[in-house]
């Protein structure tokens, strides 16, 4: 066992403040039946066959975070720890919200367009927010926008943060 005491808070990097308006590559994935089923298991809802397919014709009436588990599969924390240059476990995932402008739907190809929309440095508690904005796209049409907004402990008084 490791002797090495963890610090979790980090200095403010002042090139965070830089990094508004950043895009995050693209990335597409398939919506699989088989996955919306395991989805509704795991909630303790196996449910009947008229529950599935409305839950395959409308995904966010009945699972309205979903579009997040496809950010997480495609390992949206990791890319956004090495942008911001930290290890992924320093990210507190803060907030999140959802808003739907159609279904989404089992065997629907999702388009994920990401970008930070916003950095604000609270120096009086010591936090970092990173605000990202999404566009779950499907054949070209909006179909969901997401808002996540991640969180990082600091403290200002080293090399990076604008202080010397």
């Amino acid at each position: 066992m490791s002797t090495e005491k963890y610090d979790p808070v980090l200095r403010f990097n002042s090139r965070w403040l830089t990094l508004e308006g950043h895009e995050f590559p693209l990335f597409q994935a398939r919506i699989k039946r088989e996955r919306m089923l395991r989805y509704l298991e795991f909630l303790g809802r196996p449910g009947h066959e008229t529950e599935k397919n409305i839950v395959c014709e409308d995904i966010g009436s009945v699972l309205p975070t979903f579009p997040f588990s496809l950010e997480m599969e495609a390992g949206v924390v990791n890319v956004v720890a090495r942008l911001l240059e930290v290890d992924a476990n320093c990210l507190l995932h803060a907030e999140q919200a959802f808003t739907y402008y159609g279904p989404l739907r089992c065997e629907d190809l999702v388009t994920v367009e990401s970008w930070l929309q916003d950095v604000t440095w609270k120096p009086g508690s010591r936090v970092c927010f990173f605000g990202k904005e999404s566009r779950f796209l499907v054949d070209g049409r909006l179909t969901v926008s997401s808002r996540s907004v991640y969180a990082i402990k600091a403290i200002k008084g080293g090399k990076d943060d604008g202080a010397e």
